[in-house]
């Protein structure tokens, strides 16, 4: 199948991973030494197979790794238990979840999107959907979608707290923005399970075992984040300024979040009757999200708008298919309006995978050769401004992509 244009650098990275040296690492121009500290926890099973077999094969073993997430997830959702109508109509509204990018395209564009070219970044701002991010990140996106999933799933249950004390130093390893997106959630559940089942509840020991774990990671993910951009909403927009961080109008926010969720979520607010305070959350944080800006491509809008719109998901698949009675017929058919028009988003995704040219992946070019000689910030820190750099092994030279 296509490869969106991303998969270059994330070839890259699960190529350097497989043939370099751990901590891989390169230089920059002026020699400093720089560690590979992006979220690379998706890419480790492929990568330990990879150095035992070689890169023959390893893009099956991505394509399998990445079915299988996909596989836990599905399970994970509120799907209806019986094979028929009921269980076809929920899959494919989890495959074509999305924000009405449509009708931004045509609002800000005052044109017709171009099909089947990428919906999403109508604005500077953007809520990828679920496909979108499954074919562009899933390296960010799944545990993510799991994580989400499993909150959403126990969130009335005595052991919350003790799945969120062992999830979030797991979803750590992956990308620190899960943990990040997590955490509203997280207090939400902590709340709630507390007055429900008193203190005696909460787990202290697994609390403070997944707070050990997870500080040499955090450490290591977060060493020299300080050069990567960042903007306030307030930032005036210069012409350097990337596409991503540009300043929005209030006119361009209020478009932005009502095509990508407030419409949808003022349709099923008045019939959600169970999990009411998750999606409030969900709304209240898909609502700040664009306030505050990270990354060359804004990643905290890019991931960690995946955590509340999981939970918007799993909140529709239960008011639309898992309650014994069915939302007012009129309230339907617009909340079904506004998803099928949503579904464009997704469908061009598909649409691209399944009928553009496959290219072969390229994993003996190194990240640093990729991005023009030094890798990209947010990808790479400083070993001397680390603070695990005397815990960490000594650094041979870095490989090239001639090796």
């Amino acid at each position: 199948m296509y490869a969106n244009a991303d998969w270059e650098i994330r070839d890259a990275v699960l190529g350097d991973l497989v043939i370099g040296e751990w901590p891989v690492h390169y230089l920059s121009a002026e020699g400093i030494p720089l560690i590979l500290r992006s979220a690379i926890g998706y890419f480790l099973p492929p990568a330990m197979l990879g150095k035992i077999f070689g890169l023959t094969h390893i893009d099956i073993a991505v394509h399998l790794w990445t079915a299988l997430g996909v596989l836990i997830f599905l399970l994970l959702l509120p799907l209806p238990r019986s094979a028929g109508w009921r269980l076809a109509a929920a899959l494919l509204l989890v495959v074509f979840f999305s924000g009405m990018d449509f009708v931004g395209v045509v609002i800000a564009t005052e044109s017709l999107p171009i099909f089947p070219l990428r919906l999403e970044w109508w604005s500077p701002l953007s809520y990828p959907s679920l496909t979108g991010q499954l074919l562009w990140a899933p390296n960010h996106c799944l545990s993510s979608w799991l994580a989400a999933a499993l909150c959403f799933r126990h969130r009335h249950g005595r052991e919350f707290l003790a799945m969120a004390s062992a999830a979030l130093p797991l979803t750590l390893i992956w990308t620190p923005f899960s943990v990040i997106g997590l955490i509203p959630f997280v207090t939400l559940g902590a709340v709630l399970g507390i007055r429900h089942h008193g203190w005696r509840s909460v787990p202290w020991d697994a609390i403070l075992a997944a707070s050990a774990f997870s500080l040499p990671m955090l450490l290591f993910l977060t060493s020299d984040i300080g050069h990567i951009d960042s903007v306030v909403a307030t930032t005036p927009s210069t012409t350097a300024v990337k596409y991503a961080l540009q300043q929005v109008s209030l006119r361009g926010y209020l478009l932005f979040v009502g095509c990508e969720f407030m419409f949808l979520a003022l349709v099923m607010a008045p019939h959600v009757r169970q999990g009411r305070a998750e999606f409030w959350l969900a709304i209240v944080v898909l609502l700040a999200l664009p306030l505050l800006r990270f990354g060359p491509t804004n990643d905290l809008g890019l991931r960690l708008s995946t955590i509340p719109l999981v939970f918007l998901l799993a909140i529709c698949l239960q008011t639309l298919f898992a309650q014994s009675d069915v939302p007012l017929r009129s309230t339907l058919w617009i909340a079904a309006l506004f998803l099928l028009i949503g579904a464009h988003t997704a469908f061009n995704e598909l649409w691209r995978s399944a009928t553009f040219p496959r290219w072969a992946p390229n994993y003996r070019q190194t990240l640093a050769d990729h991005q023009g000689g030094q890798p990209a910030e947010h990808y790479v820190g400083r070993l001397s401004a680390s603070p695990l750099r005397d815990w960490l092994k000594p650094l041979p030279a870095p490989r090239t992509s001639a090796e």
